[in-house]
């Protein structure tokens, strides 16, 4: 597992599957890295245990396989490093943002707003 600072994902944002593992409620209210997917990390061990057809039904988009790199981030760092720990631990591919969303937005990344969520309650 190594890091991703914001220019290399930044510059190259299609190439990953961007995972925002903080609470639903802070997505919605501050937006998100564009084309990226909430679990939160109280989440993430049982989704990723879950059969492909589950993952898509409850997260709205298809699980990730092995062979793709998954970059987990949250608002500061912390559960991202944590994600990490988790997606590295289950064989995924893994790239941490460390300076997470709250780097993103100062360095002026662009952020979406959050549609209602696929399968939340």
């Amino acid at each position: 597992m190594s890091d991703i600072d914001y220019e290399e994902l930044s510059s190259d944002l299609d190439n990953y599957v961007v995972l925002d593992v903080r609470n639903r409620d802070e997505v919605k209210k501050t937006g998100r890295i564009p084309g990226s997917h909430c679990i939160p990390i109280s989440e993430l061990d049982d989704a990723l245990d879950m059969d492909d057809d589950s993952f898509q039904e409850k997260y709205g988009f298809p699980k990730p396989t092995t062979d793709q790199t998954i970059v987990p981030h949250c608002q500061m760092g912390g559960r991202a490093r944590r994600a990490g720990d988790a997606l590295t631990a289950k064989g995924f591919q893994t790239r941490v943002y460390g300076g997470s969303f709250k780097d993103w937005t100062i360095k002026g990344g662009q952020v979406e707003a959050c549609e209602p969520f696929e399968g939340s309650s």
